[in-house]
Formats: C-alpha cells, sequence, structure tokens
C-alpha cells in the first residue's frame, strides 16, 4: 500500500519546510517525539487549524511509514515525506577529505532526474567527538559509516543544520533521532507551510533542540576551540526565508557553507557512477536520439543537469505543449517518466556552461530573487568571512573539496557591487537568466516579494541603499538590518 496522493500533498503543505514526525530503522518502527521541553527553541501552542493539519500530515506519514521498509542499506523509509529522485534508493558515497579530521557524505537529490550531490559534513572536535554540519538521509548505509567513525572518535555531539532549504531540513530531524546524545542546532527562520509549526512538531527531539547561537560567545565550548562562524539573514519573504550559517574549522582552514557559494565545473561527481541515468536522461537532444553510456554522454548529461538545476529553465531548450511531449514520448528509447521528454536542446548549452565556470558562484536564483534585496547586509556577512585564512571550502552541493580563499569567496558576492562581476568569473548569460527576470516581475507584483535594491558602491551611498531595503517579518522572526 502506497502513500496516497490526498495524505501526500497535504503530508508535503505541512512539513513542506520541515523534517518528518516519524523515524524508522529495518527492524523496529519508532515514533520520535512531537512536543520538546527545550527552552531555548521558540514553541507555541498550535491552533486548532495547525493542529488538524498536523494530523491529517501525520496521517499521511504514518500510512507511508507502514508502506515502506528499509530493506537494503541504500534504504530511506520516509522517501514520501519529500518523493524526489533517487526516491526510496538513496547510495551514500564517504570520503575522507582531511585524514582523521573531516569526512563528506554524498547523496543524490533532485527531481524530474535533475538529481544533483546533496552533501554532509563531518568533523572531528578537538576535544574528542564529532560535529555534523547539514544531515543527509539517514539511510542504514549512511548511519553505518557514521557509527563507524563514533567507534575511532566519540559520539556525534552537535548536529547543525545550517539552512532553512527544504533538502536540508527535511532529513535533519530523523537524522538527529538516530544520535541521541547529540545536540540540534537549526538556522534561524525555519518556517512550515501552510502554518508555522513549532520544530518539535517537525521531527527534531524534544529536549536537545536549540536555536543557533547567535555569536561565539553564546556558542558550546566545544566550539570555541574549533570553530568560528557567521550567520547570513534569515531573509523572510511572504512565503518563505532564506538563510545560513557558515563555520570556519580553524585547524584545517575549511570552509563549510551550504548554498552560498558552488563551484561548477566539468567533472561528473563519483555519486553518479552507479546511477547515470539521470545523465543519460538530459544527455539527449530529442526524444527520439538513442545515446550509449560513455563518458562523453555523461560529461554532456551533466553539464545540462546543472543547467536544469541552477536556472530550471535553461535558454537553451524549446518547452513543448504538454499534449505535444505525450504523444511523442519514446518509452523504447528511454522509459522515465514513461518515455515523456518534455523539451529539446536547440541552443547553446556549452556557452551557458562555461559562462558559470572560472571561480565560485553565487546561485542565480539567489543572484536574482533574495540576496539582491539585502546587498548591504549580504556584503558584510561576506566581508566577516573573507577574514578568516580560508584555504578549503567544502559546500553542499557540486563539487567537493574546493581550493580556495576568503578573497575567492567575498569575491563571488561582486554581483551586488555597482562595478559588477570581474572579467573572467562566473556571470550567467543573460538567455539563462530570463526565466527568473521573468518570475521577478511576476513576484514583486504579487507581493511575494520586495523590490530589488539598488547595488552597492555607485551612486547611492551605504545609508541610501539601507533606507531603500524593505525588512519583512513572519512572527517574532525578521530579516536584520544592517547598521549604517
Amino acid at each position: 500500500m502506497h502513500l496516497s496522493s490526498f495524505s501526500l500533498a497535504y503530508t508535503l503543505l505541512t512539513l513542506i519546510s520541515g523534517s518528518s514526525a516519524f523515524t524508522s530503522t529495518p527492524q523496529t518502527k519508532q515514533a520520535t517525539h512531537l512536543l520538546s521541553t527545550a527552552d531555548d527553541v521558540s514553541e507555541s501552542i498550535p491552533t486548532r487549524r495547525q493542529t488538524l493539519e498536523l494530523a491529517v500530515g501525520a496521517l499521511g506519514l504514518g500510512v507511508s511509514f507502514a508502506a515502506t521498509r528499509e530493506n537494503k542499506p541504500t534504504d530511506y523509509g520516509l522517501y514520501g515525506v519529500l518523493p524526489v529522485g533517487p526516491y526510496k534508493t538513496k547510495q551514500t558515497i564517504q570520503k575522507e577529505i582531511v585524514p582523521g579530521k573531516i569526512w563528506t557524505f554524498d547523496q543524490k537529490f533532485g527531481i524530474l532526474n535533475v538529481q544533483v550531490p546533496l552533501r554532509m559534513t563531518v568533523i572531528k572536535l578537538s576535544t574528542g567527538g564529532l560535529f555534523v554540519y547539514d544531515p543527509i538521509a539517514a539511510t542504514p548505509e549512511c548511519v553505518d559509516f557514521v557509527r563507524n567513525l563514533e567507534k575511532d572518535y566519540g559520539p556525534v555531539k552537535h548536529i547543525v543544520l545550517g539552512s532553512v532549504a527544504i533538502e536540508h531540513k527535511v532529513y535533519a530531524g530523523v537524522f538527529a533521532q538516530k544520535f541521541k546524545e547529540a545536540q540540534v542546532w537549526l538556522q534561524d527562520g525555519q518556517y512550515s507551510f501552510p502554518s508555522d509549526l513549532p520544530p518539535s512538531f517537525l521531527g527534531f527531539p524534544s529536549g536537545r533542540t536549540h536555536a543557533m547561537p547567535k555569536s561565539m560567545a553564546d556558542a558550546p565550548e566545544e566550539w570555541k576551540n574549533d570553530f568560528e562562524f557567521e550567520t547570513l539573514g534569515p531573509v523572510i519573504s511572504r512565503d518563505g526565508a532564506f538563510g545560513e550559517t557558515v563555520f570556519f574549522h580553524k585547524d584545517t582552514k575549511t570552509l563549510l557553507v551550504t548554498d552560498t557559494v558552488l563551484e561548477v565545473t566539468d567533472e561528473v561527481p563519483e555519486i553518479y557512477d552507479l546511477d547515470p541515468k539521470p545523465l543519460l536522461y538530459h544527455a539527449r537532444d530529442t526524444v527520439t536520439e538513442v545515446v550509449e553510456d560513455t563518458e562523453e554522454i555523461r560529461k554532456r548529461g551533466w553539464r545540462r543537469v546543472v543547467l536544469f538545476g541552477l536556472f530550471f529553465n535553461p535558454g537553451a531548450i524549446d518547452i513543448k505543449d504538454g499534449g505535444v511531449a505525450y504523444n511523442e514520448r519514446r518509452p523504447d528509447i528511454n522509459p522515465d517518466f514513461i518515455g515523456i521528454y518534455p523539451f529539446d536542446w536547440v541552443g547553446d548549452d556549452i556557452a551557458s556552461f562555461k559562462a558559470l565556470q572560472g571561480g565560485l558562484l553565487v546561485a542565480p536564483i539567489l543572484q536574482k530573487l533574495i540576496l539582491n534585496r539585502y546587498p548591504i547586509e549580504t556584503l558584510d556577512f561576506a566581508d566577516k568571512v573573507a577574514q578568516w585564512p580560508i584555504e578549503r571550502i567544502i559546500p553542499a552541493h557540486l563539487k567537493n573539496d574546493l581550493k580556495y580563499t576568503g578573497k575567492d569567496y567575498r569575491e563571488a558576492f561582486s554581483f551586488l557591487e555597482a562595478k559588477g562581476v570581474p572579467a573572467g568569473k562566473p556571470k550567467p548569460l543573460a538567455i539563462d537568466m530570463k526565466a527568473l527576470d521573468d518570475a521577478e516581475i511576476n513576484l514583486i507584483g504579487s507581493g511575494a516579494i520586495v523590490p530589488c535594491s539598488p547595488a552597492v558602491g555607485g551612486q547611492y551611498s551605504r545609508e541610501e541603499v539601507l533606507a531603500q531595503e524593505t525588512y519583512q517579518c513572519r512572527g517574532k522572526t525578521c530579516t536584520p538590518r544592517a547598521q549604517s
């Protein structure tokens, strides 16, 4: 029996920005605590509407839970909470980045075969034990990898969710419940839709879930020898939020980030080695093209997956009418999505891809729809991060183990400045930004986002730019305003 469409819809509506309310193991079924006694996470008594939404969502999760068992190490029984690729099977690849000190764990995540690496980082604390940044799906395989580290380096002591993005938060509560000694720290600005619910109602464990510290003075003692950290946002909009806390590991001079920067390269991630189907699907120019599984074809597929992931509607495609795409389907050529291939590649995707290379990139959606609303606050944040002696950056997506400095990190945000992006650095082509340009107009018109602020360093002073920024709130959480 599978989760019904009705239950799934309500589950996603209730928990779209939170983690699940249940956890599972291959042998047992275990419900998590639904109420928290933590003193430092803001909780409120749910309204009758919220209680109803939670009940319906929990019912849907219960059906999903009963119907999905983790029979293989790579199975994730609660994939129905957020049914995205690769669905139930989530292989994990572990890499040791710095011997005995830093490890990363990659899984695939995405929709419509636009699947990219989703990364968790684990760091050994100098006082003993482990620090986990941005948990991924707690499959038996993934949990076993971390348990093996615990045998050598001590228990997981801190689990940090450095983002409010759904692809990170949806797994964090379940992961935290697997490691019962760990304290859990949440990026400020967490929310759920259609009604905000307390963190404990979103699967985060009772009594040990905390708000992210505001400063190092408020941080756990175990962090103070090992880390520096800075928080961007949260940037609050009508229907959502963006926020990120980045951590600098002093000993290895490594910066941990979630979404603020990434690097686009030709290298196809190792996570595709056992399952290249998403690459082969997107490598085709048309629905009738037959492709072989070769290195060149995989690179073409990877190039297009990246363009879809960053732009949603890259300029090189021609989208077909739904009826046409259905009538032209060819399951005999590629059976994914019953053989439907709803677009043709008609433009120069190579030029679009190369325009994103040459350094660190802030994702186009952040450039166009979010961070340019608050350029002063964003650049202040980047300036602080740039002061650290960074030699390595580990992002949560795309290429791992990036060799860049604080100066490079700061330069990635030059799109917010009047002088613009330096020559030779990543800069999306206008044709690829068209869909985001149109989205910006529509979102401003509907009131979903506020108008864009002027670029910094041009004709407007810092005070004048700040005066044109619009600060929004959700409940007691507001977009922080920089000082003049």
